[in-house]
């Protein structure tokens, strides 16, 4: 049985030079036998309201009816009773919970981000994925914890992501938050090292990419 790349990032290595990927780090969102499914986390878009209400379809961001237990503790009674009307500019995202390009394949916009409550499930210790529209609107509500909203998607059968990997396009690490929800525009370099490490150990039968590091 191969093994499974859910939660891990593919981190591109230093020879590839194709825009798309270059300096690129995904992270795997699904795995299955026939499917694997990841998404670029380091190709920021430029945010604007126009853009949030197309890409969920035009909500008025309404409260819920019954809002969860989460976004009760963060919500005063009259702020129940009186439901936002429209997104504005100044609802916005800030940087820590912005708007990517997942990759050139289209599909429902999701959410990367770390609360449970607002999840359909987990990639990665702690990292949770949404894709229901609710969640979606409740993340961008929310005042807690970073976020990244992702549009598109990279897609591979195993077979394609197995050669991949085994011609050096990639490395292979575990996803962590600290990594996920880094900056974006210094993302690669800071987990590069450690991913040429993972494979070395792999590729040398070393247990772990720490072992590999003290090689150097």
């Amino acid at each position: 049985m191969r093994e499974s790349y859910l939660g891990q990032l593919l981190v591109a290595s230093s020879t590839v030079t194709e825009p798309l990927y270059a300096n690129g780090v995904c992270l795997i969102v699904h795995d299955d036998e026939t499917r694997v499914i990841g998404v670029m986390l380091n190709r920021p878009i430029e945010p604007t309201a126009e853009a949030f209400e197309a890409i969920l379809g035009g909500t008025n961001f309404e409260k819920p009816a019954e809002p969860s237990r989460r976004f009760s503790m963060h919500t005063t009674k009259t702020e129940e009773s009186e439901p936002n009307s429209s997104f504005h500019d100044s609802d916005l995202p800030s940087p820590s919970r912005s708007l990517h390009f997942g990759g050139p394949l289209s599909g429902p916009i999701v959410a990367l981000h770390q609360i449970r409550d607002y999840a359909e499930a987990e990639t990665g210790e702690g990292i949770y994925v949404a894709a229901q529209k609710q969640h979606l609107v409740d993340l961008i509500r929310d005042q807690n914890g970073p976020f990244r909203l992702i549009v598109g998607h990279l897609g591979w059968n195993p077979e394609e992501l197995e050669a991949e990997i085994s011609d050096g396009n990639w490395h292979v690490l575990p996803a962590n938050v600290d990594d996920v929800f880094s900056s974006t525009s210094d993302m690669w370099s800071c987990v590069i090292r450690r991913a040429t490490n993972s494979s070395l150990a792999k590729w040398i039968g070393l247990p772990d990419a720490n072992s590999a590091g003290e090689l150097n």
